[in-house]
């Protein structure tokens, strides 16, 4: 700019010779004067217009960088690194105390289906003891082997497993038991991942995203969860897409089983139910595996030919402070049978959607999740699958349920929780003139059901609905360098159905009290 000025101003002074009035140096200095306007004027116009530049180049560094994926950093602090592979560990010891007003014979996991009626003499019983089997140990192994490309080993063991050598009376030896053992490769710039091994199924409710390793459980420390609570652990393949940041699509293929109606239990494989629970001999639902098979002989495996696939969309809107997920999916499953030199299956279809909120940022949360279709392995009550006609073909159960619940953050220690839960079904039987199958059948005997004693065959009490109203607390009581603290104390009321049959519909109840202390050795 100054060089323009000057080659105009010696261009004048050329002109002009060496005999200038004085008018014509007055002229010439009001143009000097312009000329600095004019210079003023472009640099501050080049200084707005190199400010605009750099302000569209920072805007387009931010939506790259929203765009990019978090960098793996293969040795956080904190966590143990051994040739480019980062080990995270966690886990927790546990002790958890259980009573409850009738006796279920069971550990820290009740089954609400099988509530005592008046009829069995641990109605009248209560139940009292401590476990340790909830103590969890798990292992997470991360490596970036390529670039954009991560693979995650992951594997969950606990105490839950019962073998026939397990028991209670001198060493509760009870044994290891696998939860999860997958493999989870990641392709960043794809948004793309794909799971195999056996993880929680597609269809168990995440907290954000696809979660494979985790679900968005109620904070409950009953092992059974709340009714309403969907899920299960089982081998099987997962693929799902990145879809913008906020949207995430999965299908996956699992290994399927039945949990056909034996009796008043809905156990798997049980060959299916006859007239009041009769078994018939003719019907194939299930083998036992023989020896060397590395199955227990004490469970069945059923008949199943396809695999469980599920399809299932996850949404996470930003919406400033606050968090939301939201997720639905469909269910496709196959059950099978054989009776009187025949093959029988059936195909049905169930779906289900769960949501997940911040109410207040940081200190109120609600979940709620809804489900319906022939759901009965996944229930925490849990319901049988399906039940068969007099002909040995296949009628599925459709299961309702539903859950509600709040966690409130009191203080940064101390939550608050309460959670409402049901899982119901409807009758679904055959008569073959006046004599009744299926389950729920209104003709099934129900006249010993309120009365202590009373014959077996006098209380079908085929489980209806099961209800449960839950509130309890949990509080941080250490939490340093070496690890943490934490207990808690739950009390849930828990209301069992039958449907009615001769001599009406029985009901019956349960108070349950449980507390829990653990130890967190690896939580930060």
């Amino acid at each position: 700019m100054r060089i323009l000025g000057g080659i105009l101003l010696g261009s004048m002074l050329l002109s002009t010779g060496p005999v200038l009035a004085e008018d014509d140096a007055s002229e010439l200095r009001a143009l000097k004067a312009r000329l600095r306007q004019l210079e003023q004027k472009m640099e501050v116009q080049a200084r707005k217009e190199e400010a605009l530049a750099a302000r569209q180049s920072a805007m387009q560094d931010t939506r790259m960088a929203a765009k990019a994926p978090v960098p793996f950093d293969p040795c956080a602090s904190g966590k143990l690194c051994y040739k480019g592979v980062t080990f995270t560990f966690g886990g927790w010891v546990d002790l958890t105390g259980i009573y409850r007003t009738r006796n279920l014979a069971s550990d820290t996991g009740s089954v609400y289906a099988f509530i005592p009626f008046p009829q069995s003499k641990n109605f009248n019983t209560g139940e009292s003891r401590f476990s340790a089997r909830q103590t969890r140990f798990s292992v997470l192994a991360e490596a970036e082997v390529f670039a954009n490309t991560r693979v995650a080993g992951y594997g969950e063991l606990d105490l839950e497993g019962a073998a026939q050598t397990a028991n209670s009376v001198a060493t509760n030896s009870f044994n290891p038991r696998l939860r999860q053992a997958s493999v989870e490769i990641s392709r960043s710039d794809l948004g793309l991942h794909v799971l195999a091994g056996q993880s929680w199924s597609l269809n168990a409710p995440s907290k954000a995203g696809i979660d494979p390793r985790g679900v968005d459980a109620p904070g409950v420390i009953d092992f059974e969860s709340v009714p309403g609570f969907l899920a299960a652990r089982q081998p099987g393949i997962r693929v799902w897409q990145d879809i913008g940041p906020e949207f995430k699509l999965a299908v996956s293929a699992e290994n399927p089983q039945t949990s056909f109606f034996g009796g008043n239990a809905p156990l798997v494989g049980t060959p299916a139910v006859g007239p009041q629970g009769v078994l018939n001999p003719n019907l194939l639902v299930n083998l036992t595996g023989p020896g060397g098979s590395f199955f227990n002989n004490a469970n069945n495996v059923s008949l199943n030919h396809v695999p469980d696939f599920t399809v299932k969309g996850a949404w996470d809107p930003r919406l400033g402070a606050y968090k939301l997920h939201v997720e639905g999916w469909a269910m496709y499953r196959d059950f099978y049978d054989r009776f009187n030199f025949a093959n029988h299956d059936v195909s049905t279809v169930s779906f289900g959607g769960h949501f997940s909120a911040e109410i207040v940022p940081k200190l109120l949360e609600l979940q709620g999740s809804a489900s319906h279709g022939a759901l009965g392995r996944f229930t925490a009550a849990p319901f049988p699958d399906a039940t068969v006609r007099q002909d040995g073909t296949i009628q599925p159960l459709p299961i309702t349920a539903f859950l509600l619940g709040t966690v409130w953050h009191t203080t940064p220690s101390l939550d608050l929780y309460a959670y409402a839960g049901l899982e119901k079904t409807k009758p679904t039987f055959s008569n073959v003139g006046t004599v009744p199958f299926g389950y729920g059948n209104p003709l099934y005997n129900n006249l010993g059901c309120n009365i202590e004693n009373s014959p077996a065959a006098t209380c079908n009490g085929n489980t209806s609905e099961v209800r449960q109203y839950t509130a309890g607390f949990y509080d941080t009581i250490f939490k340093g360098d070496y690890g943490a603290i934490k207990a808690g104390i739950q009390y849930s009321y828990n209301q069992r159905f039958a449907f009615a049959g001769v001599g009406g519909a029985p009901r019956t109840d349960d108070h349950i009290i449980m507390s829990q202390i653990r130890y967190y050795p690896f939580s930060p």
